[in-house]
């Protein structure tokens, strides 16, 4: 299901008014600016925490033949 705020630019899209679109960019900047919001509260939020990623192995070719 859409959100309120599509669902809002769709409706000013389709009401027949002839220059939307100084709403519609209004409408989407917002919707970016709170998506933009959210996702850099998500990256702080973990910013610090340890992750789960297992050290790297390395490769040796020569096995020690130099």
């Amino acid at each position: 299901m859409a959100s309120v705020d599509a669902m809002d630019i769709v409706n000013k899209l389709f009401t027949g008014s002839k220059d939307l679109s100084k709403e519609v960019d209004v409408a989407l900047k917002a919707m970016t600016a709170d998506a933009l919001e959210g996702k850099k509260k998500d990256i702080a939020s973990n910013w610090m925490n340890p992750t789960d990623t297992p050290e790297e192995e390395t490769d040796e070719t020569d096995h020690g033949n130099d």
